[in-house]
């Protein structure tokens, strides 16, 4: 159809038509004439882009709006009762012009996950295209600060975007991210920045990251912290203090300023308090518990765990609490099992461990005083696992639920696992495995919780090759939409030591990283096979339409310093912290 027939048709009709067309087509035709710029900048055609491109194929997209305000006020009610929701997105109460930025971003975003290379089938070998080898996937933008020098970064997170009304020179909206980072020293600080970036492409060099909190009590080690998950919550911190033997866990709420406000001080153990309440058995059985550390945090509840065999799901407004623990493997001796994550499944609540996974039936909290049938004793809630099982010695895990289209409940528990071995004389191949845990269709909402609503054991459903070597960073995340992100090892005893004067020119030279540090220029290496890298997986799903998994490298770091890592899959960022001191974040 011809410009001059198109703009004749009402106007009704081609919003229509726009409905069919991509997200690039509709700013082409955006720039034709001013009465397509105006039709194209309606509300109900950006609505459209996102059912039709975004939504409905599934791909990434953020699940709430920007800032703190608008994600709680959406929120509220669902917060009220301690009811879990999914998320607070209201695509209706979105500006158009946020809406149309957001849907833009992500349509990029997904071509970028689904672009595949052709491989030339003549011409001049090139390393980057041997069958299997994964494609570059370099970021556009990448920024990088130094947070405190020569002190290592052990802990970074995404807190949250917050949106500003200020445009760039090329038009595309600014937003700030909230970044924490936790740096241990003599003693452990916790550091909000306030970082710009832009969803539209790069212009130019972002300014510094802006320092908006700092928190260090005096002689104290943080043992673990963290975050409110989607549902609105009024504490959007929690973070495990040891100072001076003793052992707390404080709250925080965190503006959109990047203020940390303090909420409240509950001792590691909040339970022991009551001890006095309880008979003689419970009392010693709770006195010997080991100081818990926070794992997950919605609404009002707070799920900590040891690292030995005791999760104590804990309202912190109310102080009702339930105890959800497993038999350990010999009575009475004291075996370490690493806690790694803590998930609110559908009617379960699900505990990663390093050698063990269990799931447990939802909890009824309940105060102290209360007597609960499930009780061992008089006012002591504790609840067994209704299942079980182990991967063998896990280095990695993350654990993501999938909602089904229609489902307000998680009908699947997808679980990326890397695997650990003390064996130095293993070959070099590693792998990290999908699994899978899905829900027991015959389990209905009013049947009764006595079995497990998923069905175990969890099945291997992909896997991806890596390399085994060791890591600072062990940290790997799994996205909703099935892409995940982690740090591969480089090979070992690839080059041996290097001369002073050649290892002071390579250092100098590849200092800042970056894909281009791959290909590097010592004899040996010229692959960059000793640099670790940062890789992403894309499993089979809407990302990848075909059956095996396929990786992207994205960032490589010779000095192998990478200590932790985060990943929002939604916007398509990662933030890295390495031993140095620095933080860099980069946008895909």
């Amino acid at each position: 159809m011809i410009l001059a027939k198109l703009v004749d048709l009402p106007e009704e009709v081609i919003i229509y038509l726009l409905s069919f067309l991509p997200v690039n087509e509709i700013l082409s035709l955006r720039q034709t004439c001013k009465f397509l710029n105006e039709i194209t900048n309606l509300s109900i055609v950006w609505i459209s882009a996102w059912d039709t491109q975004i939504h409905r194929k599934g791909y990434p997209f953020p699940s709430t709006t920007f800032g703190r305000n608008s994600v709680r006020t959406e929120g509220k009610k669902a917060c009220d009762g301690d009811v879990r929701c999914r998320g607070c997105l209201d695509i209706e109460a979105i500006s158009r012009e946020e809406l149309e930025q957001r849907t833009r971003h992500a349509f990029r975003l997904a071509r970028k996950w689904l672009y595949r290379p052709s491989i030339p089938r003549n011409g001049p070998f090139d390393a980057t295209h041997r069958l299997g080898a994964p494609f570059p996937l370099p970021p556009c933008r990448d920024i990088d600060w130094v947070v405190s020098p020569s002190t290592p970064i052990t802990d970074v997170r995404f807190v949250r975007s917050v949106r500003h009304s200020i445009s760039s020179v090329n038009g595309s909206k600014t937003e700030s991210v909230l970044v924490l980072s936790v740096s241990k020293g003599i003693w452990s600080v916790i550091t909000i920045w306030e970082v710009l970036v832009s969803l539209g492409v790069q212009d130019g060099i972002p300014p510094r990251p802006r320092k908006c909190a700092e928190w260090s009590p005096k002689g104290g080690l943080f043992t673990g912290l963290c975050l409110a998950t989607e549902n609105p919550s009024e504490a959007d911190l929690a973070v495990s203090v040891m100072c001076e033997g003793r052992y707390e866990i404080n709250l925080f709420s965190i503006s959109d300023s990047g203020e940390l406000l303090p909420l409240c001080t509950i001792p590691a153990v909040p339970i022991r308090t009551e001890v006095s309440a309880l008979s003689e058995e419970n009392a010693v059985r709770l006195r010997a518990m080991q100081p818990m550390k926070p794992m997950t945090l919605s609404g009002n509840v707070l799920a900590m765990s040891d690292d030995v065999a005791c999760t104590v799901i804990y309202n912190w407004k109310t102080g009702e609490f339930a105890i959800l623990e497993h038999e350990e493997d010999q009575v009475g001796v004291w075996k370490q099992d690493q806690i790694v994550q803590v998930v609110f499944a559908y009617r379960s609540i699900l505990v990663v461990r390093a050698r063990s996974v269990h799931l447990f039936p939802e909890p009824e909290l309940c105060s102290i005083s209360a007597p609960s049938q499930s009780s061992t004793a008089v006012g002591l809630p504790v609840y067994s696992p209704l299942a079980k099982h182990s991967f063998g010695w896990v280095d990695g895990v993350s654990v993501v639920p999938i909602y089904s289209a229609g489902c307000t409940r998680p009908t699947t528990l997808k679980i990326l696992v890397r695997l650990q071995s003390d064996n130095p004389w293993m070959a070099n191949e590693h792998s990290l495995d999908l699994y899978e845990l899905h829900s027991d269709p015959d389990i209905g909402i009013e049947d009764d919780v006595a079995r497990s609503p998923y069905l175990f054991p969890p099945i291997c459903t992909a896997q991806v090759a890596s390399t085994r070597g060791s890591l600072r960073c062990t940290d790997l995340v799994l996205g909703k939409c099935g892409t995940a992100i982690w740090v591969k090892p480089g090979e070992r005893a690839l080059n041996g030591l290097l001369p002073p004067e050649i290892y002071d020119d390579y250092t100098n030279n590849t200092r800042q990283g970056g894909f281009d540090g791959i290909l590097s220029n010592i004899s040996g290496d010229v692959e960059g096979k000793s640099s670790e890298s940062l890789v992403a997986g894309i499993f089979p799903g809407p990302l990848n339409p075909q059956t095996t998994v396929r990786t992207r490298k994205i960032y490589a770091n010779v000095l192998k310093n990478w200590t932790t890592l985060d990943y929002d899959e939604a916007v398509g960022s990662i933030v890295l912290g390495d031993a140095s001191g620095s933080v860099r974040i980069l946008q895909l």
